[in-house]
């Protein structure tokens, strides 16, 4: 065997020995277990592991983290980031060694998956265990390597998504030692009104002649009074207090609460006065950085090393007009939705706006949002692919991404993502490519035509809009394509018809059932719109709507609510209930009015079928009667008097 060679398993027989450093972080730990239970699946022989300083049999060692023997060896190089991580293969003393080591747990975490997925050539392809590929051999063998790796962004972190599925795919974990990572809404953090409210009104903003607070700890309500001496003065002591309490974090948080309410007080409103309105929403962010700028720049004379955390969102996506730059402490995040950029006007102002921010800020990350909740197909690999790459162009440092995967539709742009955000020079097609080859097999070239159609749907030409469909299933039903929904299915039901062998059945069957559930919220409330009191197969037609209704929601409590690897905050939960009562009452709706002549039929409908009977308690559920009549307008089946 070449000395540059190391062979771990020979003929199914271990050969080596994992070396772990001693605390070696959770993530870390994480990893070293999936490298023991994949080699372990792949050859049918496990690798023992022991803490570094402990009894090594005779064979070759794979030092995970800064043993001693890496500390003495000096393998680690200087400026790694903790993201980053060193592979190299090598003898030593006559032993041979693979040594995986990084400054921090993630890179090291990075590191290991990096040598399972190229140099062993795992694939995760989705969260769920059946999406796991391994390669099958008897001898694991690691051929001669060295190298040393961080991602094209200083962060990446998507909320809302499986944590496994995420670490295997060398995402970032979101740890506040992520060089400029900290945001989040905040500042109601900073002012808790039971702390001031009484005493110090004036602290908050002045809406409608009075001044108004949070009611709620929860990141939402009105911001503080901006301009206040006081409120800058408190934040700036809050933050040097948490600096000094708190060496290891990076970056404070100054991100404003989830509100589009800022004070109107005289000298709040002297600055935002004559703002241009972005996409329909006034901007307030003249008040908002004039706040950052003023905290920012006392922070720098006490810790010129730490970073303040800004969101370029909603009310503030704008830069100020009254600051040329910002100062080099703060870090902007500016929310992008990309998902709508099938419109070319759309996607060139949000270009616009990069570069403009690019220019006002030292530091700049964009914060996407994948997800948002939609039921229905949001497929767009297109768009991922020719936007990451242009990211670093404008000196974006970082990119965080609200996921929340429905996974029957997002799964091959999600996955592309993890690759182009590690490294921005692969290619998309490639990836892609593989990821069809490797998850569907004999059936990849249908299945992956069931995406394109997905894609194209959602690509079709329309004006883009910020946030379209959030929480909002009927506008999702809405814009779907019924051509489009139709042939999407019957491509993905005859790729589970056709697929022979059974792992690639069941992961078709794990993407069929999520677009099945898709397919019947939107096929049913079609069906339901086209009724009419004189058709004579009015109760066949009627109890088989009920039937899909039934189908629908055992589909969705079954599976989707039941599947722990999509986003709890979109799939299960109050916000998911609500879209599906909204979907049930608006279809009873519909129905009511359909039979609004014929009492008879409705008694013995409501009588003998019990889904019927939820559908009609579903129109009651708090918030869907108002959910019902805007729907009906935009389905073009207003209320009379409406």
């Amino acid at each position: 065997m070449s000395k540059e060679t190391v062979r771990i398993v020979e003929n199914g027989k271990s050969n080596a020995v994992i070396v772990v450093a001693k605390n070696l972080g959770h993530q870390a730990t994480k990893a070293v277990d999936d490298l023991v239970r994949v080699v372990a699946l792949m050859s049918g022989s496990a690798i023992p592991v022991v803490e570094d300083g402990g009894v090594q049999k005779a064979g070759v060692q794979i030092h995970i983290g800064q043993t001693a023997f890496v500390r003495d060896a000096n393998l680690l190089p200087a400026g790694l980031p903790v993201n980053g991580y060193r592979i190299v293969v090598l003898e030593s003393g006559g032993i041979s060694r693979l040594v995986i080591a990084g400054r921090a747990s993630l890179g090291i975490s990075h590191g290991v998956y990096s040598l399972l997925t190229e140099e062993l050539g795992v694939m995760w392809g989705m969260p769920a265990p059946i999406f796991e590929d391994i390669p099958k051999r008897k001898t694991v063998e690691i051929g001669y390597v060295d190298r040393m790796e961080s991602p094209s962004f200083g962060f990446r972190v998507f909320s809302g998504n499986d944590p496994d599925w995420i670490r295997r795919n060398r995402i970032d974990d979101g740890g506040r030692n992520l060089p400029h990572y900290g945001h989040g809404h905040n500042l109601f953090t900073i002012f808790p009104p039971d702390k001031y409210a009484k005493e110090h009104p004036e602290y908050y903003a002045l809406l409608d002649g009075r001044r108004q607070w949070p009611e709620r700890q929860n990141g939402e309500g009105p911001q503080p009074c901006l301009t206040n001496p006081d409120v800058i003065r408190i934040t700036i002591e809050t933050v040097r207090a948490f600096y000094d309490a708190n060496p290891e974090i990076s970056t404070f948080s100054l991100c404003p609460n989830d509100s589009a309410k800022f004070c109107e007080c005289p000298s709040c409103l002297a600055l935002d006065e004559g703002m241009e309105r972005y996409r329909g929403r006034r901007m307030n962010s003249d008040s908002y950085f004039h706040f950052v700028e003023a905290v920012a720049k006392e922070l720098l004379k006490t810790h010129s090393d730490r970073y303040v955390g800004t969101y370029a969102y909603w009310t503030t996506e704008l830069p100020p007009r009254r600051i040329k730059k910002l100062p080099p402490n703060v870090v902007v995040y500016l929310t992008q939705d990309s998902s709508q950029y099938f419109d070319p006007v759309y996607e060139a102002r949000d270009r616009e706006l990069l570069e403009s921010w690019s220019k006002v800020s030292h530091h700049l990350a964009v914060y996407d949002y994948y997800g948002l909740g939609w039921f229905t197909p949001r497929v767009y690999p297109t768009i991922v692919k020719r936007t990451l790459p242009y990211l670093p162009k404008v000196n974006v440092k970082g990119f965080y991404n609200e996921t929340y995967p429905y996974w029957a539709h997002v799964a091959p742009h999600l996955y592309l993502a993890t690759r182009l955000l590690w490294d921005v020079h692969e290619d998309p097609d490639a990836v892609i490519a593989e990821w069809y080859e490797r998850m569907f097999r004999e059936c990849a070239s249908q299945v992956s035509s069931y995406f394109e159609t997905l894609e194209a749907g959602w690509m079709k030409s329309r004006e883009g809009k910020w946030f379209q469909g959030l929480d909002w299933l009927a506008e999702q039903l809405h814009q779907w394509d019924p051509a489009v929904r139709d042939e999407a299915w019957r491509k993905i039901d005859e790729a589970y018809k056709d697929a022979t062998n059974d792992t690639t059945r069941q992961r078709i069957a794990y993407i069929r059932q999520g677009n099945r559930l898709a397919y019947l919220l939107s096929k049913t409330l079609e069906e339901t719109l086209s009724l009419r009191p004189e058709e004579k197969q009015l109760e066949a037609r009627l109890r088989a709507i009920f039937g899909r209704v039934a189908e629908a929601n055992a589909l969705f409590h079954n599976f989707v609510e039941a599947d722990s690897t999509y986003g709890h905050a979109y799939y299960r939960g109050a916000r998911a209930t609500i879209q599906l009562q909204w979907w049930m009452g608006f279809l009873a709706s519909l129905i009511g009015e359909v039979l609004s002549g014929a009492e008879r039929l409705k008694k013995k409908l409501t009588d003998e079928e019990p889904t019927y009977r939820e559908m009609i308690a579903a129109e009651t559920y708090p918030d869907v009667p108002r959910r019902i009549k805007e729907a009906r307008v935009m389905f073009g089946r207003p209320l009379a008097g409406n």
